[in-house]
């Protein structure tokens, strides 16, 4: 089986860029990071960055693609025949939160930037579908704003744990323990056991489905 193809070089840049920039965001908001932060801390030039990235926004748009992406296989999964269970659809957004979708916790102090984004049109056709399959076939008024209600659901547990966790890893409390530590590069920013227990609160918000 022939091996993967190695990143280019530009590939590899544009991932620092990005990861760079995603820290920025977190330690001073987005409003508050300019080009010129993010190019000192990657000890290159404006011109040199400018080259991966015309603007912020297309940084920012970078970051977030992931998660457009992810949040768009969970649309997908709404959409199919025979339909899937309620608890599919909120178990494959609470992954897409967590996973890829965690980025967004860098913009909780601005929520401009996330509103921004989820009015953009595939992000606002996904959430629409998803909601609408939540809801059920003929659903009443009731039922779309429960629907609605186990997103929020989903989107507030899990943006507000990664935010709390990184919080408190950054004064250095373990948020498992509640004691010094810190969250390593290989630990989950929302551990499993929250996961589990946003994806059975956001149930309880939707109510009984049939």
């Amino acid at each position: 089986m022939p091996g993967r193809a190695p990143r280019s070089h530009a590939a590899d840049t544009r991932d620092r860029i990005l990861a760079v920039a995603v820290q920025l965001f977190n330690e001073r908001g987005y409003a508050g990071t300019s080009i010129r932060d993010i190019a000192q801390r990657l000890g290159m030039t404006k011109a040199a960055l400018y080259y991966h990235f015309a603007s912020k926004d297309m940084i920012l748009d970078a970051a977030v693609q992931p998660f457009v992406e992810a949040f768009g296989h969970v649309s997908d999964l709404s959409r199919v025949d025979p339909p899937v269970s309620a608890r599919s659809i909120i178990e494959g957004l609470v992954e897409a939160m967590a996973g890829p979708g965690a980025v967004l916790s860098a913009f909780v102090d601005d929520p401009s930037v996330i509103h921004r984004q989820v009015g953009k049109g595939d992000l606002a056709s996904h959430r629409d579908a998803i909601v609408i399959a939540l809801a059920g076939p003929e659903p009443t008024p009731s039922r779309i704003l429960r629907a609605r209600c186990a997103v929020g659901c989903v989107q507030a547990g899990i943006l507000g744990t990664a935010l709390e966790r990184r919080t408190l890893a950054a004064v250095g409390v373990d948020a498992a323990r509640g004691g010094p530590g810190e969250i390593g590069v290989d630990q989950p920013l929302v551990p499993e056991d929250v996961r589990r227990e946003v994806v059975e609160a956001a149930l309880d918000a939707l109510g009984p489905t049939g």
